[in-house]
């Protein structure tokens, strides 16, 4: 049961009330004792729990609040202004810690669902699944390695899907890389006071980091390797060329050597006034008589 004043002019704030309600009087006491059981130093049972967090603004002001709790009584204390923050619509995230091991379908139920979007009748159940956000890595990665696959069946289009490729890499890295900060933020305003849930899950801010480091080691090498190429490209356009030139060169000189060749073997004509000898006529020299 969770007792909280509900505000009729803030979502964010019956946001924070039900999140704040829920870690305090909730999943605190059991994530202490489970970490006591996992010490040894309990003999009780091992139990699984909620615990909750939000989105936003409102995840902001339950930072704050978090801030306040230390600075209680010092300067550092920031009233929240709650009817400020998402008065119309709050989004409250609620993540089950399934410590027991326990099989089968993750339900909510309450009799009193007024003022939540899409919920179920009163005293119905809420039901509960792995959060599909959880596959975008995997769902990235599958379209990287299509890509890949489709450059090597399509040489002919291989730039374009590349350029596509690293594209698609670079927004996923840019859509990943400023939540980061805030996953690792949400762990440790769940891991700390107030509510010391040491049990809260790393699973979202480790794969949020890997998932960024990858896709920007994935980036940066495209480019390296759109620059590798570019500057072969360009020094191949060069051997050519030279091959190109030298083959020309080589031709025209083939030519001259022929031309001059060709002069050197024509017989010069014979000059005015010269005369034959016979021998050069072609008759038999005459025999001198005795």
């Amino acid at each position: 049961m969770l007792d909280f004043i509900p505000c009729e002019t803030s979502a964010g704030e019956n946001v924070w009330w039900i999140v704040h309600k829920l870690n305090d009087v909730h999943a605190k006491d059991i994530s202490m004792e489970n970490y006591k059981i996992s010490e040894g130093s309990s003999d009780r049972l091992v139990k699984s729990y909620w615990y909750a967090s939000a989105s936003g603004d409102t995840l902001g002001g339950l930072f704050q609040e978090s801030e306040n709790y230390h600075n209680a009584g010092s300067n550092g204390f920031e009233a929240v202004p709650w009817e400020d923050i998402d008065p119309e619509e709050s989004k409250l995230r609620l993540i089950y810690k399934n410590a027991a091991d326990t099989s089968g379908k993750v339900t909510l139920t309450s009799t009193n669902w007024k003022n939540v979007l899409n919920a179920p009748e009163n005293g119905e159940s809420l039901e509960f699944g792995k959060s599909w956000t959880a596959f975008i890595p995997s769902i990235l990665g599958f379209l990287l390695i299509i890509f890949a696959i489709a450059a090597e069946k399509a040489p002919g289009a291989k730039k374009h899907i590349m350029h596509t490729a690293v594209l698609v890499g670079l927004l996923g890295f840019l859509s990943v890389v400023g939540k980061v900060g805030t996953a690792f933020a949400e762990m440790g305003w769940w891991r700390n006071e107030p509510y010391n849930i040491v049990g809260a899950s790393s699973l979202k801010p480790t794969t949020m980091l890997l998932t960024t480091g990858l896709l920007l080691i994935y980036v940066i090498l495209c480019v390296v390797s759109f620059i590798t190429a570019r500057k072969e490209m360009a020094a191949q356009a060069a051997l050519e060329a030279a091959r190109k030139e030298a083959q020309e060169e080589k031709a025209a000189n083939q030519s001259v050597d022929t031309a001059s060749a060709g002069s050197a073997e024509t017989p010069a004509p014979a000059r005015d006034g010269e005369t034959k000898s016979p021998t050069q006529e072609g008759n038999p020299p005459s025999s001198q008589q005795g």
